[in-house]
């Protein structure tokens, strides 16, 4: 009996240890989670989920995913080896995925695709906004793009088909296709029944674009105004027409001008019909900014726009080789000009010291200019008509920089050198003329590239430099060998 009692006793303390087996298992511990930072500035977070993939912990690296931006995780996976992070890619869900898969860098995201079949794609695409949906097709071979369409439903194959079709870098590529549209005759009762129905397939509703029965864009109402107005309210009485559409063969650079300019949170993009055709919001815009400032910089140091950290060493190689034969050129220009003064030199040698010194200050001069000058061309602050303003404006400034730094110069060589004074004179001169000559041409120059169609950023700086290193070399050895009875 007793031992009967006993096994009886004994039951609830077995059911509480299966009870709390069975609670860990569907409710995994939290602890850890709600002990963590999730952001880059704390590194905590990639510690410990790093000893989890090493441990192949699945259920508690889902858990803990789930909680970080698809920003974070696709710089996590980038630091990763390539087996780690296709293990965490695949962990993640369809939606997931495919905003990771457009933020790891180009050597993961193929080796992501060589695990992906023709149906993981299809599941991730469906999970997908068509702008979305339409940048990861982008990334696959173009023999399977028909195949994944194919097994998409109608109206989101044709969405995709549709910006497929339109030019790579333009607003058409760059918009996406679910917005809230309604006719200008409709009620603020039916735009809010609309609302509640596409919101099934978008997330982010910033406001309503009113079409006429042709569908042509109208107007636009935001959200709180449509809230506040009275549910029989005609939308033609309350809609707003200031906000400017996108025409959808705006280049991408001049649509993120659009939107610095007017502050825009979401804009419509309209056919040369004037037809709705798509909306851009400002998310899209950051990415084209961010993208068009590293484009830039690149080129303006003559590296390719696509080249990464990843880009294959002779494809690097082979691309950079181009502009530096450029420079080559350039730079036997400027020694043959240096080669004609050869007697004044061998007659005042400490003039081969100088030379760099003339040249590298309108080298750096020039480079100012042409960082203000491009940077407000690309803003379209700056264009072939206005531009004499910027011309003036930094022939003024070479002019007051170049009086004051050929002053110091020529009176530094005249005070810590055994030289005649006439060198200093000579210097000064050739400074104060090259930072005309830097400032003018790095305005110049990029100005008349964009006027023809070249992109300043990549051509700019070559011309430029050419120009102050023949003008300086030249201006400074013209001067000394004009006044070379006083310096010997």
């Amino acid at each position: 009996m007793n031992e009967v009692n006993k096994e009886i006793q004994s039951k609830p303390a077995l059911d509480k240890e299966n009870a709390k087996s069975i609670d860990e298992t569907f409710n995994p511990d939290t602890s850890d989670l709600e002990s963590l930072s999730f952001d880059r500035s704390n590194p905590e977070w990639e510690k410990h989920l790093e000893e989890l993939i090493e441990k192949r912990k699945v259920d508690k690296i889902k858990l803990f995913v789930n909680e970080l931006y698809s920003a974070d995780i696709g710089y996590f996976i980038d630091q990763l080896d390539s087996e780690d992070g296709v293990f965490v890619f695949h962990l993640l869900d369809h939606e997931t995925q495919g905003e990771v898969f457009l933020e790891v860098r180009d050597s993961v995201r193929e080796r992501i695709l060589e695990t992906l079949t023709p149906e993981n794609l299809i599941a991730i695409i469906k999970e997908q906004e068509s702008d979305i949906s339409t940048d990861i097709l982008a990334h696959i071979n173009p023999d399977n793009i028909s195949h994944i369409l194919s097994h998409l439903p109608l109206i989101e194959r044709r969405r995709i088909t549709e910006l497929l079709s339109y030019a790579e870098n333009t607003a058409g590529a760059l918009m996406a296709k679910e917005f809230v549209e309604v006719l200008e005759k409709d009620t603020v009762k039916k735009a809010i029944q609309t609302i509640r129905a596409i919101s099934r397939y978008t997330d982010d509703v910033y406001m309503v674009y009113i079409v006429d029965e042709e569908g042509i864009y109208k107007g636009h109402i935001d959200l709180r105004k449509l809230i506040l107005a009275k549910p029989q309210t005609k939308l033609s009485h309350i809609m707003e027409t200031e906000l400017l559409p996108i025409p959808h063969d705006m280049d991408q650079e001049e649509v993120a001008n659009f939107f610095t300019r007017y502050d825009f949170i979401s804009a419509p993009v309209v056919d040369s019909r004037g037809v709705l055709v798509g909306r851009i919001t400002v998310d899209d815009i950051l990415d084209v900014i961010q993208q068009e400032a590293s484009e830039d910089i690149l080129l303006m140091g003559g590296v390719s726009s696509d080249e990464t950290l990843g880009t294959p060493i002779h494809l690097a190689s082979s691309r950079r080789i181009i502009w530096l034969s450029v420079n080559l050129i350039t730079a036997f220009i400027a020694s043959f000009v240096v080669n004609l003064f050869s007697e004044t030199i061998g007659k005042v040698v400490i003039l081969a010291a100088l030379m760099p010194i003339v040249a590298g200050m309108g080298g750096n001069a020039a480079t100012q200019t042409m960082a203000l000058v491009i940077r407000n061309i690309a803003l379209g602050e700056l264009t072939f008509i206005n531009g004499w303003k910027a011309i003036r404006r930094e022939l003024i400034i070479g002019i007051v920089n170049g009086l004051s730094l050929g002053i110091l110069a020529g009176g530094a060589i005249y005070l810590f050198t055994n030289s005649k004074p006439v060198l200093g004179l000579v210097m000064g001169m050739a400074i104060f003329t090259n930072m005309i000559v830097a400032a003018t041409f790095g305005a110049v120059v990029p100005i008349f590239l964009k006027k023809f169609n070249i992109d300043p950023a990549i051509a700019s700086a070559i011309f430029v430099t050419t120009f102050t290193d023949v003008l300086g070399f030249m201006t400074f050895l013209g001067l000394a060998t004009i006044f070379i009875s006083f310096l010997t």
